[in-house]
């Protein structure tokens, strides 16, 4: 009689050791060999009618391994339907031993649980949703970005100004010694605009452009940076850097009229200002709606990992950590830290794995190609064009992933609707730049 045993159970996890006695194996594998026996076609027989040592001589590592797959396949659905499992997803079984005359077929099969997860505690998460109405102002902002990104550059004798751009040379030392990339050549960079970036980028920008101002060509100025301790490069953490700077060019920007020939050069056909203007806000729109929807899964996201609370799969977590453990090796040798941060987001992602599934149970997911194609339509002229040549490419499997962001989509807005959600009034750039 075949044995199940029990090597590990939890609320997250099932670990169960077969063992299949030799009678079992050998009934099914005679059943595959005369399966063959009735179909196969060889040369100097008739259909049907190969001996059956023939055929267990030619195809008998076929219908081994065969029978090895249907005996885990059919103890792996009997424990599930037993149990009464709800699983997070496939098993996966792990081959101990092959049937020969001294051992029975014997494998382990790992289920990883779903938890019980009480939907009603979404009435304690708390979400701040940003709240934006686009503005003139807002709009007046964009324009003249963008009119800053075609602006003309020239040479300039005057100092260097507010908004005037620099070209330099630079070298940074450390106690008056070379580091890794510690020095480049014709670094150009605006006075005083804004940088986006980590604190240390942002922090070393405000010193170039503190330093440079009001100098001329030629003149060198020193710029001293206190680097950060938690800053990812171990080699300039906590370090005073010293950069010596070298002024070879300042340029100042003539920005572009608001005309038809500039409009055009958006791919604007109008001389109207105000049908411009209204371009520029319907583009403002799709980006914003597109940041709106990353900004709510960040903090839909938050809020579920730290209101609910419950026992997480080892196996998967592990799982999880491997992926990202490849993804992040570069990392190893300039983070002291980054296996625990990389363990922490994978308990966070198997979590919100489990979450969502739950959460999908909710919301609708039996998505029309329609409604992925209308959707797409709906979007971003950026996007649009993303999944147009996705499209192209592999239809099939293209819906199918717009089909599940439409799903998550659908989760992060019930998350929002059965939380206790407030409008927090935010101006554009607070949320473009945020």
């Amino acid at each position: 009689m075949s044995q199940i045993k029990t090597i590990h159970e939890s609320s997250a996890e099932l670990k169960i050791s077969v063992e299949i006695e030799s009678s079992e194996y050998e009934k099914k594998f005679n059943d595959e060999l005369m399966k063959l026996a009735k179909t196969v076609k060889l040369d100097g027989f008739r259909q049907g009618k190969v001996p059956v040592t023939v055929i267990r001589q030619k195809y008998e590592g076929q219908c081994h391994q065969k029978t090895i797959s249907y005996l885990i396949d059919t103890y792996t659905q009997k424990i599930i339907n037993e149990k009464k499992l709800d699983l997070v997803d496939t098993p996966s079984a792990k081959l101990l031993d092959a049937p020969s005359k001294n051992k029975n077929l014997s494998f382990d099969i790992n289920f990883n649980i779903m938890p019980s997860i009480d939907l009603k505690l979404l009435k304690t998460c708390k979400l701040e949703i940003p709240d934006v109405e686009i503005n003139d102002n807002d709009i007046d902002k964009v324009i003249n970005n963008i009119r800053k990104q075609n602006a003309t550059w020239n040479d300039s004798d005057n100092p260097a100004a507010d908004g005037d751009k620099v070209v330099v040379d630079y070298e940074g030392k450390i106690d008056g010694k070379a580091f890794t990339n510690n020095k480049q050549d014709d670094f150009t960079f605006i006075i005083n605009d804004t940088i986006k970036g980590d604190p240390a980028t942002v922090a070393l920008f405000k010193e170039f452009s503190s330093k440079c101002l009001n100098t001329k060509v030629h003149d060198v100025v020193e710029v001293r940076n206190q680097m950060p301790a938690d800053f990812t490069d171990k080699e300039l953490a906590s370090k005073m850097v010293i950069y010596t700077v070298k002024i070879k060019k300042i340029l100042k920007g003539q920005l572009p009229d608001l005309n038809k020939d500039f409009y055009e050069t958006l791919g604007i056909s109008t001389d109207d200002e105000k049908i411009f203007r209204d371009s520029v806000k319907t583009h403002m729109n799709f980006e914003l709606s597109d940041k709106l929807v990353s900004k709510k899964y960040g903090l839909v996201n938050e809020s579920l990992v730290n209101v609910f609370d419950f026992p997480l799969s080892e196996n998967l977590v592990s799982k999880h950590q491997k992926e990202l453990e490849e993804q992040y090796k570069s990392l190893k040798q300039s983070d002291d830290n980054i296996d625990d941060k990389i363990k922490d987001i994978a308990i966070k992602r198997v979590k919100l794995n489990m979450i969502y599934m739950c959460l999908a149970k909710e919301v609708k997911t039996n998505i029309t190609d329609q409604e992925a194609i209308d959707f797409c339509n709906d979007q971003s002229p950026a996007f649009r064009q993303f999944y147009g040549e996705k499209l192209k490419k592999d239809k099939a499997s293209t819906l199918l992933d717009v089909k599940n962001k439409i799903v998550e989509n659908s989760i992060v807005e019930y998350v929002i609707q059965n939380s206790e959600s407030n409008k927090v009034e935010m101006s554009f750039s607070e949320v473009m730049d945020a």
